[in-house]
């Protein structure tokens, strides 16, 4: 692999990985509102399950960040 291609994939995973964080502080924000909602009501519910989605998102960001910190060179 180039020292272009390296420099061009740690460039990908520093921008996935402040997109995770993005994704991540998204999650806490709809797990303070899912916490501040009224317990068993739609609002709570709705906020539950988009913080469950952001937290998935994040997670899959991250998975994809460590396969291709961990890939071997192939080019």
């Amino acid at each position: 692999m180039t020292a272009f291609a390296l420099d061009e994939t740690a460039t990908v995973i520093r921008e996935l990985a402040l997109v995770a964080d993005v994704f991540a502080l998204r999650a806490q924000e709809q797990e303070a509102c899912r916490d501040r909602a009224q317990p068993g009501s739609a609002v709570q519910h709705r906020h539950a399950h988009s913080a469950t989605l952001w937290r998935q998102a994040e997670n899959s960001l991250r998975v994809r960040i460590s396969e291709l910190a961990t890939a071997p060179a192939t080019r």
